[in-house]
């Protein structure tokens, strides 16, 4: 558990989906974004660590903020100072912040109408993935669109990729992407492909389980992870044609999964339970030439953890910045963790 003194909290009075940090080339980050939900009128905000009322302490102080309609579901990095964000109305757009000026407000760039659809009405786009400026983006109408940042176009759509809600997306490769569904139904999709169907499929266990996030290994990207509704953790290793190995982790659903960006062999799982947890992943992570040195997934207990928050309301969202760690959730309030040993 991290220490009360390394956590601090500011009460923001907003629901937060989604926190991310504003990277920094040569220095610990000190602006991050929020998207709200579940508010009258939610929004995308830009805040700055500072000292307040002359506190020795910083803390997160608003700077600016930008109306959106609708529940903001993502937000991803799709240029060092662009975001792509995804909202519960079908949109997304693409939000720009100045690169010398992080108290400037946040300037549309692009915007996507109606990306998703049921009927003709618009229906949530439930979360994006990026890369290199190519957004993956998929909804409640069970479509995937893949937009380009640069040109703000449509460059392919795949109609009817599955017949119920997508409730995550994770790029493998430029021109491939991992989609999971409310049934916990994974699909492969080959972007080079015209024809509209994956070229893999697989369940992500035995129950019908939405699978609510899905991530790949930073350097080893075929390793594909997925968490599901009821707090298991799912792995795949996409060169062995085998199940997956999983894990019953967060007693609820897992809500978003990250590697630490400076440390890959360090996980962080946050869940609708409240907990965040880190995670020794170097064992599991060892295996890179033959399934006999395959190190299964089998309990909580034989994996290093180590909880860094407990919360009493779901934790939705969290983003790491060398020893820094920002969380947020349905508590309304933003917890700054310091000096993670990363």
């Amino acid at each position: 558990m991290a220490q009360d003194g390394n956590i601090k909290v500011t009460f923001v009075s907003q629901k937060i989906k989604k926190i991310r940090w504003i990277p920094e080339d040569y220095a610990e980050a000190q602006c991050f974004f929020t998207g709200s939900w579940d508010d009258e009128v939610n929004n995308i905000k830009v805040w700055v660590l500072d000292y307040i009322n002359d506190n020795e302490v910083k803390y997160p102080k608003y700077v600016s903020n930008f109306v959106v309609e609708g529940n903001v579901t993502e937000i991803q990095f799709t240029g060092k100072n662009v975001i792509a964000v995804s909202t519960s109305d079908g949109k997304v757009r693409l939000l720009q912040i100045s690169e010398y000026e992080r108290k400037t407000p946040l300037k549309e760039v692009f915007i996507w109408n109606n990306l998703h659809k049921i009927a003709g009405r618009a229906c949530p786009c439930t979360s994006l993935a990026t890369m290199e400026g190519d957004i993956a983006t998929v909804g409640e109408d069970g479509n995937v669109n893949i937009l380009n940042s640069r040109r703000g176009d449509i460059t392919r759509t795949i109609t009817d990729a599955d017949s119920c809600s997508l409730h995550s997306v994770c790029f493998i490769k430029h021109n491939e992407v991992i989609t999971g569904n409310l049934r916990g139904h994974m699909k492969i999709w080959d972007l080079r492909s015209s024809d509209n169907k994956p070229t893999h499929s697989f369940l992500f266990g035995g129950d019908q389980l939405a699978a609510t996030c899905i991530i790949n290994h930073p350097t080893q990207p075929y390793y594909i992870l997925a968490g599901s509704e009821s707090g298991e953790i799912a792995m795949w290793d996409l060169r062995v044609n085998t199940f997956p190995s999983t894990l019953k982790a967060h007693p609820s659903g897992v809500t978003e999964m990250k590697f630490h960006p400076e440390n890959p062999n360090k996980l962080l799982t946050s869940s609708l339970s409240g907990e965040l947890w880190e995670w020794n992943m170097e064992a599991v992570m060892k295996n890179t030439k033959t399934t006999e040195n395959w190190i299964a997934l089998q309990d909580k207990n034989t994996t290093q953890t180590n909880t860094l928050l407990e919360s009493f309301k779901p934790l939705n969202s969290f983003d790491c910045n060398k020893g820094n760690i920002l969380v947020a959730g349905e508590n309304e309030a933003i917890h700054f963790i310091k000096n993670f040993k990363y």
